[in-house]
């Protein structure tokens, strides 16, 4: 009897710790896909945030996302143009320089989406040398992604044109807040004063889940 007992003891804690071994293997495996780093390219047209209820996808905030990597990359050149990636994995003021800078593009995506709404809700429009100038802003913003970066982005330019145009009204309205309020225009910037007023005024939320593991610096960039 006591033979057969110690039998089945050892029986069922061989089974527990199989058991224990292989959720610990689960729980490494699941970790491992959730620090996994995620491709631009392969969710283009999964919601990156949610403005006031209404989703917008990677592919709407593509302009910001590239236009962040550039401005980071040129500041990576100058700090040491061999070895641009010293600068973006550098980490000042508590963060990473990579994760700041993903985390601006989208602090500007949602400033400006923010602000386009008033635009409409005021019926602002441009004036033709207003569109002109946004039209040459475009221009170049393309241009300089060259063929590999346009590719890349996974835009045409007819949406850099539209998100453009969508920026120059943006601006327009903020501008008139400014004005309406009688404090300079930069105090309505994404770092301004008082944008967060208006922010709180708004809800947003960010789909994480895509966002933290997001590639970024390597979306344009090789």
């Amino acid at each position: 009897m006591a033979g057969k007992r110690e039998k089945r003891q050892t029986t069922i804690f061989l089974l527990a710790f199989i058991v224990l071994f292989i959720a610990s293997i689960i729980a490494c495996v699941v970790r491992a896909k959730r620090m996994q780093k995620v491709e631009y390219a392969d969710h283009m047209e999964d919601v990156a945030v949610t403005v006031d209820g209404e989703p917008y996808t990677f592919r709407d905030i593509a302009f910001y996302l590239a236009y962040k990597e550039q401005t980071t990359q040129e500041q990576a050149k100058v700090y040491d143009l061999e070895h641009t990636n010293e600068f973006w994995n550098l980490h000042t003021n508590g963060s990473f320089i990579r994760i700041e800078a993903k985390d601006t593009a989208m602090d500007m995506a949602v400033h400006d989406v923010i602000f386009y709404r008033m635009a409409e809700e005021e019926e602002l429009s441009l004036s033709e040398d207003e569109k002109q100038y946004v039209e040459n802003k475009a221009d170049d913003f393309w241009n300089d992604l060259e063929e590999e970066g346009q590719k890349r982005l996974g835009v045409s330019k007819g949406e850099i044109d539209d998100t453009f145009i969508h920026m120059g009204l943006a601006q327009k309205a903020q501008q008139l807040l400014a004005d309406t309020n009688g404090v300079d225009y930069r105090e309505y910037n994404v770092e301004g004063s008082m944008y967060q007023d208006v922010l709180d005024e708004h809800t947003y939320k960010v789909n994480e889940k895509l966002w933290k593991r997001l590639d970024f610096g390597n979306i344009i960039l090789d």
